[in-house]
C-alpha cells in the first residue's frame, strides 16, 4: 500500500501491510509495522468497527469493482473471491463460538500490554495486568 501527502513532495510512503503486526487495544485493532520506503519509519494504524465498515463499503463500490474487473487478472480475482469467502466463514465461525460460549477470550489477536490474557489463566487472575504506580 502506498501513501502520499503534499508534505512529502513527489515521494510516497510504501507500507508493507501484509507484514503488519495485529494487536487488540480495547475496542480497536492496532496494525503496526515499518514503512519500507523511502526510509524506515514506524507506523501504527488503529481501526474501529466504523473504519472496517468504511473500508468494506469502499471496496464494494462501483468504482473499486470496475477498477478490479479491468485491471486485475482472472487468477487474482479468484484469489480475491476466495479471501472474501474465507472472511465470511471466519466471521461466522468466531461469532458462533461466542454465541455458544466456546470462545476463550477476546479473539485470536494478541493482547496489548495491560489487557487480560484470559486464554492462559483463570478469570480472576490476569498475568498481563500492570500494577498501578
Amino acid at each position: 500500500m502506498r501513501f502520499w501527502s503534499e508534505g512529502l513532495g513527489d515521494k510516497e510512503l510504501v507500507m508493507g501491510l501484509d507484514r503488519a503486526k495485529l494487536d487488540r487495544k480495547g475496542d480497536r485493532l492496532s496494525l503496526t509495522g515499518v514503512v519500507v520506503s523511502p526510509a524506515p519509519w514506524e507506523y501504527e494504524v488503529q481501526m474501529r468497527f466504523e473504519d472496517w465498515s468504511a473500508i468494506l463499503r469502499t471496496a464494494t463500490s462501483n468504482g473499486a469493482c470496475d477498477f478490479l474487473a479491468t485491471h486485475v487478472s482472472l487468477r487474482d480475482l479468484v484469489g480475491i473471491v476466495l479471501s472474501i469467502v474465507k472472511f465470511v466463514v471466519l466471521l461466522g465461525w468466531f461469532r458462533a463460538a461466542r454465541l455458544m460460549g466456546l470462545a476463550g477470550g477476546p479473539g485470536i489477536v494478541k493482547h496489548s500490554v495491560g489487557e487480560a490474557d484470559r486464554t492462559s489463566c483463570d478469570r480472576t487472575t490476569y498475568s498481563n495486568d500492570v500494577a498501578p504506580p
